[in-house]
């Protein structure tokens, strides 16, 4: 069977739904990211907050027999990885580059300890999928949509939740203010820094969401290092979609797109190497963060503390 044989027999909605899927722990980095840039906190922690997240949901869901414990274990641990990023950036004005690559560097070490120590052999409980027979018999929609992780759909609500409270609400308003004149906010009276604490421990519980689907919907286990770089794909998913909830949600789909298609192509026999197919999102994220960041427009008072 030749290539173009094969394009013809895939499924484009399962391929899609399966891009969705795979596009969940990215966007919810890319969400988190948005809340703190916005606010004016660089954030590349993303990804060691993902890490931490994804070891406490294994580690508490087990210990709880619960997955929504877990659940919020991770998220927790999550923020206060992220309230410590906050600390260091904020108060004490420390270059939030190298505080977030710390916080990754310090996931990685610490997760990777305790994986050694404590083993991970027992299998933590999913989280629910949505799923309903009648409505996974409806063309093209039951597919992409039900028999969907739990998490899918909560990733769902967030981009639209996070659009309006970035743009339709006076929250949204003072942290885009704070992340762009950050002096005539505090003439207006808003409380710069509350503000930016506030916004990256947002960023925080996002990322532990992200976290939590590897280990509570992907797999029931830990492994080190497991999120893999996806919440740096995250970041660029950010970037792609110019600090907006959903463009860059849209660009995880274009990120985790040539994934899913390595799945199609492997399951129809071409013969491409695997290990070249998985890298096509990394490679993707390159070549776009290469033509899109010069004119992409960040917050104007990004990466720069506040002294009133």
């Amino acid at each position: 069977m030749d290539l173009v044989d094969v394009l013809l027999r895939i499924d484009y909605v399962f391929l899609l739904a399966a891009a969705l899927r795979a596009a969940t722990p990215i966007a919810f980095a890319a969400l988190g990211g948005i809340f703190s840039e916005r606010a004016g906190v660089i954030n590349i922690g993303l990804e060691g907050m993902m890490l931490i997240s994804a070891y406490v949901c294994y580690r508490v869901a087990v210990l709880a027999a619960s997955p929504a414990v877990g659940l919020v274990a991770g998220m927790a641990a999550a923020m206060v990885l992220a309230g410590l990023h906050g600390l260091f950036s904020i108060r004490y004005q420390t270059n939030q580059v190298v505080s977030g690559t710390v916080v990754n560097i310090f996931a990685a070490g610490i997760t990777g300890f305790l994986f050694r120590a404590l083993g991970a052999q027992e299998s933590a409980p999913y989280l629910p999928n949505i799923s309903h027979p009648l409505l996974k018999s409806i063309p093209v929609i039951g597919t992409l949509l039900f028999d969907q992780p739990l998490l899918m759909w909560v990733m769902l609500i967030v981009v639209v939740v996070a659009t309006v409270v970035l743009f339709r609400t006076p929250w949204g308003l003072r942290t885009r203010a704070v992340g762009e004149l950050p002096r005539a906010a505090d003439t207006a009276g808003i409380p710069v820094n509350r503000m930016r604490y506030l916004n990256v421990l947002i960023s925080g519980a996002l990322a532990g969401l992200g976290g939590a689907f590897f280990t509570l919907h992907t797999v029931s286990t830990f492994t080190p290092l497991m999120t893999s770089g996806q919440g740096f794909i995250g970041l660029a998913a950010m970037i792609f979609g110019n600090w907006t909830p959903i463009p860059a949600f849209l660009a995880t789909l274009l990120f985790t797109l040539p994934q899913a298609l390595a799945g199609q192509l492997q399951m129809f026999g071409v013969p491409l190497p695997y290990q070249l197919l998985s890298t096509l999102p990394y490679l993707l994220t390159i070549i776009t963060l290469a033509g899109v960041v010069r004119r992409s427009t960040p917050p104007a008072a990004l990466g720069t503390p506040y002294v009133k």
